[in-house]
């Protein structure tokens, strides 16, 4: 799998998170002197499939492997991945609360 297929793969199938995680383990790796799968297992980053981490490992370090960091970069930049989906304690909806001016502790700035 080529440059490309991996980014079209990875634009259909990661989210936000993923692919900024992807990128964390690329550049550790080559910071490392490392492969992209033992960082994968080192960091513990299990939402990043295994099988991409092996495709980035078969990549071609100097030239490949920094090009798909740069596309990852550029579809985070352009908004290409889906954000991850937030999370809300007991499904409560977010309103608008008034402040009572009366209920405020006077600030150092008060006086």
């Amino acid at each position: 799998m080529n440059v490309t297929e991996i980014i079209a793969h990875i634009e259909q199938n990661f989210n936000r998170a993923q692919a900024i995680g992807l990128n964390t383990l690329i550049f550790q790796a080559l910071r490392e002197q490392s492969s992209v799968s033992r960082q994968r297992k080192e960091l513990g980053f299990d939402d990043i499939p295994e099988e991409i981490t092996v495709l980035c490992d078969e990549l071609e370090i100097n030239y490949e492997l920094l090009d798909l960091t740069r596309r990852i970069i550029t579809g985070l930049i352009n908004g290409r991945y889906r954000p991850r989906p937030t999370r809300r304690k007991n499904n409560a909806s977010l309103g608008v609360q008034a402040i009572d001016d009366q209920k405020q502790p006077a600030l150092l700035s008060d006086y």
